[in-house]
């Protein structure tokens, strides 16, 4: 009885001849040799398939960073950072910890997003194109929470509010290019002419009013860009 390995078989407790012993580990041996050379070009054709399918680049990492003097503008690879105040990173668009988001392709555009520490925190994004980072864009505006604040929002439109008792108002920010104010006193004069209110300047960094009546306060609303 013979197969594809070993050419010869023999009866138990019979004598084999030595030269069908030496065929049948001839046969075995260039066997076990082919099947090697097989074998191992399985293995490179599946290794050429790995790199070509699973691409490293695409691996989303997610870890803390800890290690001081880091800059954002390195930070080109897919994956999610934190970092905590510890170890605030240059180029932070705002605050001192946060979480970084890194996305798309070197060859094309690389995204990242900075999604700021806390409660209702900002968002902002940038972008990486021809070997130059853009400036960080809020996705939820530039704002100051208070009473006298500001809004300013992703189409350039700034709006600020506030109260004072003085004549002026200086803006928590100045308007780069148009200033439109508006106001309401707190006060009251039963007299038309002493209760006359109004704007004596108007500028991009703020307003002056005088008053000919009662005026305990105003109330102010400035919408510009």
């Amino acid at each position: 009885m013979t197969n594809s390995m070993i050419p010869h078989s023999f009866v138990p407790g019979t004598k084999a001849k030595a030269g069908e012993v030496n065929e049948n580990f001839i046969s075995l041996a260039n066997y076990i040799e082919q099947n090697k050379s097989s074998a191992t070009s399985d293995l490179e054709e599946l290794r050429e398939v790995v790199d070509k399918k699973a691409d490293k680049t695409e691996l989303i990492t997610d870890h803390t960073v800890t290690n001081s003097n880091t800059n954002l503008n390195t930070y080109k690879t897919k994956g999610t950072y934190i970092f905590t105040s510890a170890y605030t990173p240059e180029n932070i668009p705002s605050g001192t910890a946060g979480m970084l988001v890194v996305t798309g392709d070197i060859d094309s555009c690389i995204k990242q997003i900075w999604f700021c520490e806390g409660t209702n925190a900002q968002i902002y994004t940038r972008n990486f194109i021809d070997s130059v980072w853009t400036a960080w864009a809020s996705l939820n505006g530039n704002f100051k929470r208070s009473l006298n604040g500001y809004l300013k929002i992703a189409n350039n439109m700034i709006f600020q509010w506030g109260t004072t008792t003085s004549t002026s108002v200086t803006y928590p920010i100045a308007f780069p290019s148009v200033a439109s104010p508006v106001f309401m006193k707190n006060g009251f004069g039963v007299s038309h002419e002493r209760s006359d209110t109004g704007f004596t300047s108007n500028s991009l960094t703020g307003f002056s009013i005088a008053t000919g009546g009662i005026c305990n306060c105003i109330y102010w609303v400035a919408i510009g860009y």
